[in-house]
């Protein structure tokens, strides 16, 4: 961990530019401020793998997280908690009711700010074991949280919600910040049921370290809507396929901050044939929202333009809280 913990911080030495260059890439559109047109599914990214989706007067969440913990507290594992000022902040830009939010998995950079965001938007959460764990013992209710595991169909809103099972990328040769292997509970702490990662001791207690907010059971998710479709993960490796049923996408939103996503982008672009293509989590992660988009420190997106050229769909980017919409 401590040659990990090294590479990250030696990393952050290395220069990255931000979304100018590949401007002509970048999709927005014209009027943000008026309400999303019928049958469309309008998308804000809010960083790193966070996005909202509008639909007939709906919000749906994905991995919200706008603290954005620095990079020396991440690479030593320091103590960090949820920013509200920040989290204020962040949710201007989203809409006050929020039906659900979706998480990914359980790392601080997917799962940090949900408590907080479950709080003021009254959204429920809707995530795996571990994440449900992490987040009751922040003190949200059990009936606040709907644990998930893949094969699940959730119907919410105008949503429909289909919950895979994923992968999550290596970093070194090793998932960063795996759960304790212990044997967990049978039940939740919300008593619904689902085997989480997390060991008695641990599930009784408050994430505090980065560590703590340990990875659990990675999650993809489809989401359907006013006849669109969106394939959305955080990530995944080489030589492991996405769930064959799905294909045909309006929009697939890959995860692409780690090598083993861009060794494995070819080959989930090939089997979802999607209309459009979204890198995602490829933003410096560490680096405050209000200094504007910055090309992550381990992301090659050069090397993914040039390989998107031989692959279905068409190759976008968005800015931060700039809304684009699906038709």
């Amino acid at each position: 961990m401590k040659l990990t913990l090294l590479a990250l911080i030696l990393s952050a030495q290395i220069a990255h530019a931000g979304l100018e260059k590949y401007s002509a890439l970048v999709v927005a559109d014209k009027y943000p401020f008026t309400e999303p047109e019928p049958h469309t599914i309008r998308v804000t990214y809010l960083g790193v793998n966070g996005f909202q989706f509008e639909s007939t007067g709906h919000a749906l969440l994905v991995d919200p997280y706008f603290s954005r913990v620095g990079l020396l507290p991440a690479a030593l594992n320091q103590r960090i908690q949820s920013e509200p000022n920040r989290v204020a902040e962040g949710l201007k830009h989203v809409r006050p009711r929020v039906d659900a939010i979706l998480v990914t998995h359980a790392h601080f950079d997917h799962l940090l700010d949900a408590p907080e965001i479950v709080r003021r938007t009254h959204a429920r959460l809707v995530a795996g074991p571990t994440a449900v764990q992490l987040v009751e013992s922040l003190g949200i209710r059990p009936n606040e949280c709907q644990t998930a595991k893949p094969g699940d169909v959730r119907k919410i809103g105008p949503w429909t919600v289909r919950v895979l099972a994923a992968q999550h990328d290596r970093l070194f040769g090793k998932v960063p910040f795996e759960c304790n292997s212990r044997p967990s509970p049978q039940s939740s702490p919300s008593g619904r049921g689902g085997r989480g990662a997390l060991g008695k001791s641990e599930s009784a207690s408050q994430p505090v370290k980065v560590s703590d907010w340990c990875v659990g059971e990675p999650l993809a998710f489809v989401i359907e809507a006013a006849g669109k479709r969106i394939y959305i993960d955080s990530g995944g490796v080489p030589g492991v396929p996405l769930d064959r049923r799905i294909r045909g996408v309006n929009l697939a939103i890959l995860g692409m901050a780690l090598p083993d996503s861009r060794q494995r982008f070819a080959e989930a672009v090939n089997q979802l044939r999607p209309r459009y293509v979204l890198p995602s989590h490829q933003d410096d992660m560490f680096a405050p929202i209000d200094r504007g988009f910055t090309f992550g420190k381990m992301t090659n997106f050069p090397a993914l333009l040039r390989e998107s050229k031989n692959l279905p769909g068409r190759l976008v980017l968005l800015d931060y809280f700039q809304p684009w919409t699906l038709r």
